[in-house]
């Protein structure tokens, strides 16, 4: 009778369990290392090939004021110029055109942000508000605003209201202070502060009354 080999398979000859052991264990650690370099390979490429440039002109789609708008732009355009020049929403205002006044002021997702130095093709899929859009009525921002003479001029009144309007969608029952953080942002050239404050404070007691 044969004596059993212990490095011999099933079958004489053949490759012994620890031989197949040691060769599966191989062939899945070089899958691995396989995928390991090619997503390396990729992320090499895409750093070499950098991120993608857009040029000429792009269409684009917003959502302003709950309305899906088309139009097209150039990669450089900003909110504030495709608002006012291409969409007719010139509510936002252009005065300073370097993100300091608050005149451009727009909510984007909640925030407030500056649209005179933000992309336009930034703001695809996100939700875009502006003065155009917001309640009018007495349980309104603009209503206090006209209530307490917060507005002189009108360059710098539609970014206050706006900013107004996001600080109270947050913090719908701000203090003086907190009234005061929200809206440093934003300067009045006319210098109705007291007005101002005084119509975000009432803006809130009529928000919740509504």
């Amino acid at each position: 009778m044969r004596k059993h080999d212990p490095k011999n398979g099933d079958e004489p000859g053949g490759p012994s369990r620890r031989d197949f052991l040691r060769g599966s264990g191989l062939a899945a650690a070089s899958a691995v290392l396989t995928g390991t370099a090619a997503t390396a390979l990729d992320e090499a490429k895409a750093a070499e090939e950098g991120p993608k440039v857009l040029s000429g002109e792009v269409e684009i789609t917003l959502k302003i004021n709950g309305e899906d708008r088309k139009t097209t732009v150039e990669p450089r355009s900003t909110l504030l110029d495709t608002l006012r020049n291409r969409l007719d929403v010139t509510g936002p205002k252009r005065v300073c055109d370097r993100a300091s006044c608050g005149a451009c002021t727009v909510i984007a997702d909640g925030d407030p942000v500056y649209s005179c130095t933000t992309l336009a093709v930034t703001c695809e899929g996100k939700k875009i508000e502006t003065l155009e859009g917001f309640e009018t009525g007495e349980h309104g921002v603009p209503h206090a605003f006209h209530q307490n003479d917060a507005l002189m001029c009108g360059y710098c009144t539609p970014g206050f209201v706006t900013a107004c309007k996001a600080l109270l969608d947050k913090n719908p029952n701000p203090t003086l202070d907190e009234v005061r953080r929200g809206l440093d942002g934003n300067i009045c050239r006319c210098g109705t502060y007291v007005g101002v404050l005084q119509a975000a404070l009432d803006a809130a007691k009529a928000m919740k009354g509504a």
